[in-house]
């Protein structure tokens, strides 16, 4: 059994280095790196030294998804495992994955660890994605996803042909279209893959503004909700943020359930709290900011079709 490792790239001369030296390292002998670049930075340029054990291909400017596409398409291995360019997965990786898809999986699914838990935006991070992890079974998309590379095209691949080029919330898309197209998923949560979460205020506010601009773009593009709807939706959310905030008890009550997570217990309450204010804030302005774009873009696209 052949393994493709995918991984899409922008702008990430921080973290792919040390990706690819985990990355070549991997114990199994049969799998192939594919990093699909579509920098501004030095990236290409680094990935160039590991000529021997990579290969570097340029999408066409789509964004994660077609890079996604594009690296899963060319991909010439049985299963392609989809990582980010700050994921590292364990050295017995693959052969761990290998004895789930001997015994019949399609789509294997893993746990995933914050290496740098030191920071405390970190830290939320990864406490809030283990609170996630206490109902397993909902999950249809984890860092270190792998699965049959025929039940990827048959579930569609990523989403594209967009106005906007959807930022986030694609993967859970893509990955409930994996399990509709009947693959037999198995979640490992014993493999842990370790990646990096933003640490300072500026990398943390972009990270969670992105997700809120993704929220707006899969309502819109994916599920298909007016622009009404949307504003509704966004106020609705703004206002729910409002309410926790002024009432405290429910903001705290999120918190904490993160906190139970951490080293530090409920010493991380209060910091958590200013983690999550911060979170909510970014999603917001994401959010209307990215419904705006789209607004914006369909305009264009219309004035477009209509001119010629």
């Amino acid at each position: 059994m052949k393994f493709s490792i995918v991984v899409p790239t922008y702008n990430e001369e921080k973290d792919i280095a040390h990706t690819l030296e985990v990355l070549v390292a991997l114990k199994y002998p049969k799998r192939e790196i594919i990093v699909v670049d579509d920098s501004t930075d030095n990236t290409p340029a680094i990935v160039e030294r590991y000529a021997d054990s990579v290969r570097l291909i340029h999408p066409g400017g789509g964004g994660r998804c077609e890079a996604r596409n594009t690296g899963i398409v060319q991909a010439t291995g049985d299963v392609v495992c989809i990582l980010n360019a700050d994921v590292r997965p364990p050295s017995d990786f693959l052969e761990r994955l290998t004895a789930h898809y001997q015994q019949g999986a399609d789509c294997v699914l893993v746990a995933a660890r914050v290496s740098n838990q030191g920071d405390l935006f970190a830290r939320y991070v990864d406490c809030i994605g283990e609170v996630h992890y206490a109902d397993p079974t909902s999950m249809t998309w984890t860092e270190g996803f792998s699965c049959r590379k025929e039940i990827a095209l048959k579930a569609g691949l990523f989403p594209v042909g967009f106005p906007v080029p959807i930022c986030a919330g694609e993967d859970g898309f893509f990955g409930e279209n994996v399990r509709n197209a009947g693959a037999k998923t198995v979640i490992d949560l014993t493999i842990v893959v370790d990646h990096v979460a933003p640490a300072s205020f500026a990398e943390y506010w972009y990270a969670r503004k992105e997700r809120g601009a993704g929220s707006a773009q899969v309502h819109r593009f994916l599920d298909k909700w007016s622009f009404a709807r949307i504003f509704t939706w966004n106020t609705l959310k703004v206002l729910r943020t409002i309410l926790y905030l002024v009432t405290v008890f429910p903001a705290l009550l999120v918190c904490r359930r993160a906190a139970q997570h951490s080293e530090r217990d409920y010493a991380d309450l209060l910091p958590f709290l200013y983690a999550w204010t911060i979170e909510q804030a970014a999603f917001h302005v994401g959010e209307w900011r990215s419904t705006f774009e789209i607004m914006a873009k369909e305009r264009e696209r219309s004035f477009t079709k209509g001119a010629l």
